[in-house]
């Protein structure tokens, strides 16, 4: 890390630079450093004075691509890199010194109540060491703390040797965890970290015990928290559990869990059965040993599967089976988490929402109609994990696989590596993605027609194969994603196959009037100037109602209209009345009506979606004649043969696997709203509730 500048970002700014190959754009400046346009216009040019002043060569500009350094300014910076410093702040955080002003709020917050916990009795002195600020300024954040730590199961009290958190020591250990990630990313910014130097052993035995390998971040995870622990132990903390019953899982791990608490002359079942149940939280990238645990969650995510495919009408047969036994690797650790009430948070929870709304509310509708089978309630965190693996599925259908392939390795696991593999088969469906692997499965993977190994990890591992690697994160920021898109022009990937001819156009004009210099450069900008002005101008057009697939909304007063009565039960007759209008309309024929009457007589109730309304649906070929939706309230309920009651249908009715998915994404977002659903049911007249229903088409449409 450099230590060059006297002033805030500025060696921000020159790190990022100099760890990077290619120019960065200002909007990929922006959201690294997190500062306005310009914020970073005056920093560079405060830099540039700065590195002026030393005789070493300024920050670059070329125009249309971005910001850069050359390799002589490079290389002149070197000796301005810092040694690293390893040490033992995890343990014993005293030792730290972070400036408060490189801190983010959450992340100020996050790190007083870590030292805390970890060594209380911190007095101001040493508060005021550690960040390197003022007395009073050390009172205002403790302030803040207090309210930062209003929701959570202890407080912040002083007392004679300094400021100590009191709450239960499992309580303060369920805080560590669910925040130690956080901590860990922050900590290494500015340290190289110790551990216990026999955990790696200690790990490795566990992984043999199981026959289970701990994925690449989870691995590190432990590695540290368990050095963490360890000095928790020698300080004398104990925790204190409620329920002692062993499962076959935590028993099967317990002589390995003694083992590890007799390196301190500790034997106590409590801390035995905790540390068990730690470490069966953690993610793994395969299981050997399948137990009663196994069978249950196999069968659960089977059930989770098919009731995601029945939601969206996608066919995923083919891949059901390995998108199953992925489902129920993870679904391990996820059980663990909820059993035990740690609360998993997902980095990607707010951009899965966002790029992949439908794939979201489908994956929660699917998984909330499960969950009573597990007595615990699954967060939009942990179901956004979940939709990793759905989206995975439904994306590899369509993939076009080319000849060079392009290997995605991922340290965190297969549900994040899934989410990375969707977002790129998203942006280049014409290329060939392999994955999700981890390091070591990447270095022992055949590379004759690996054209690009992309990985979330460290590019160190991959120092000796033949062929480029390219380090981005898991959710990548807009100047990863530029790098990417340049890497792959360089390397002839089918990406943007109609822009890149019409750049060859345009290159070929421009050398009939003048000398092009540098070929490869001219392409290069051109190409990235074009990628750039199309992921930055993404309109989105006002959806007119013809232009819904919703296309017609029906009230039924009273009884169900006498032409639409046959000698059927009354559900029968209610869904060939919601239907009728797509039948009309010449959007489905009589035949798919029959088919979802059918499949509710054979099946029983499962497209009920709760809160009294049923989607009904079948698949295209049972006669779908274009994409479309009906929606009917009936003013009196409808009894289903199990009894339920409903008062809304919805006929759905696509003509392919994907246009109906932004409709169903919202119907289901809107079920969930406990308000949208009660003004739903009190509407009571066609007037009400066509007024109602496609103004909330139209309000969606416009966001």
């Amino acid at each position: 890390m450099l230590s060059f500048c006297p002033f805030k970002n500025g060696d921000k700014l020159l790190n990022l630079l100099q760890q990077n190959d290619h120019a960065i754009s200002i909007e990929g400046l922006q959201e690294a450093l997190q500062l306005s346009r310009r914020s970073i216009l005056y920093l560079i040019k405060k830099v540039n004075h700065a590195l002026s002043e030393q005789g070493i060569p300024i920050i670059q500009n070329k125009k249309g691509q971005g910001y850069y350094l050359e390799e002589q300014g490079k290389n002149a910076l070197r000796s301005y890199e810092q040694e690293p410093v390893v040490c033992n702040v995890l343990t014993h955080p005293q030792e730290m010194r972070i400036p408060l002003k490189d801190l983010h709020l959450d992340d100020r917050n996050r790190l007083l109540d870590y030292m805390l916990i970890t060594e209380p009795g911190i007095s101001l002195q040493d508060f005021m060491d550690i960040f390197q600020v003022a007395r009073n300024t050390v009172l205002q954040e403790l302030r803040r703390l207090e309210v930062y730590n209003k929701k959570a199961s202890f407080q912040v009290r002083v007392t004679p040797r300094g400021r100590i958190i009191e709450g239960s020591e499992l309580a303060k250990r369920r805080w560590i965890i669910e925040n130690f990630a956080a901590i860990l990313h922050l900590l290494e910014k500015y340290y190289t970290l110790s551990y216990s130097p026999d955990l790696p052993a200690l790990l490795q035995s566990y992984e043999d015990l199981v026959g289970s390998s701990l994925t690449d971040d989870a691995h590190h995870f432990m590695m540290y928290f368990l050095t963490w622990y360890d000095q928790r132990l020698v300080n004398g903390d104990r925790v204190s559990l409620t329920q002692t019953t062993w499962s076959e899982e935590e028993d099967r791990i317990r002589d390995w869990a003694e083992a590890f608490l007799a390196r301190h002359d500790i034997n106590d079942t409590d801390e035995c059965q905790y540390l068990c149940r730690l470490m069966r939280q953690q993610a793994v990238t395969s299981v050997s040993q399948k137990d009663a645990l196994y069978d249950s969650l196999h069968h659960f995510a089977d059930h989770l599967a098919s009731r995601f495919a029945s939601l969206s009408g996608l066919d995923i047969t083919q891949e059901q089976k390995v998108l199953v036994d992925r489902l129920t690797v993870h679904l391990i650790s996820a059980y663990h988490r909820l059993q035990n009430g740690i609360r998993y948070h997902n980095p990607m929870l707010s951009k899965i929402k966002q790029d992949y709304q439908s794939l979201f509310y489908l994956t929660k509708t699917a998984v909330k109609s499960q969950e009573y089978l597990w007595h615990a309630d699954f967060s939009d965190d942990e179901i956004a994990l979940i939709a990793t693996y759905f989206g995975g599925a439904v994306v590899q259908q369509t993939e076009e696989l080319q000849q060079r392939q392009i290997l995605v390795v991922c340290s965190s696991g297969i549900g994040t590596s899934q989410f990375l593999l969707l977002q790129l088969r998203s942006r280049y469906p014409q290329v060939h993605f392999t994955g999700p692997l981890s390091t070591a499965e990447c270095l022992q993977f055949p590379l004759d027609d690996v054209g690009l190994v992309i990985t979330t990890t460290s590019r160190q591992y991959f120092q000796n194969i033949p062929c480029p690697v390219l380090s981005i994160s898991p959710l990548p920021t807009t100047q990863e994603w530029e790098e990417l898109h340049n890497r792959l022009a360089e390397l002839d990937f089918p990406i943007d196959t109609g822009l890149r001819e019409n750049v060859r156009e345009i290159v070929a004009i421009i050398s009939d009037y003048a000398k092009i210099e540098d070929m490869n450069g001219l392409l290069r900008g051109l190409n990235d100037y074009f990628y750039r002005k199309n992921h930055q101008m993404k309109i989105r057009s006002r959806q007119s109602q013809s232009d819904s697939l919703l296309k017609y909304v029906t009230y039924c007063s009273g009884e169900i209209p006498a032409a639409a009565k046959h000698a059927k039960p009354a559900w029968q007759n209610a869904i060939q009345y919601a239907c009728q209008p797509l039948l009309q309309g010449h959007f489905i024929v009589q035949s798919y009506i029959d088919r979802i009457i059918a499949l509710l007589a054979r099946y029983g109730d499962y497209m009920v979606l709760g809160k009294g309304v049923l989607l009904a649906h079948a698949k295209t070929k049972d006669g779908v004649l274009a994409s479309s939706a009906a929606l009917t309230l009936f003013e009196k309920p409808i009894t289903m043969q199990s009894g339920k009651e409903i008062r809304c249908i919805i006929c759905l009715a696509p003509q392919n696997q994907n246009d109906h998915l932004d409709f169903l994404a919202l119907l289901l977002q809107k079920l969930n709203d406990t308000e949208w659903c009660k003004t739903l049911f009190t509407r009571n007249s066609q007037q009400e509730l066509e007024s109602f229903i496609w103004a909330t088409v139209d309000a969606n449409a416009n966001q």
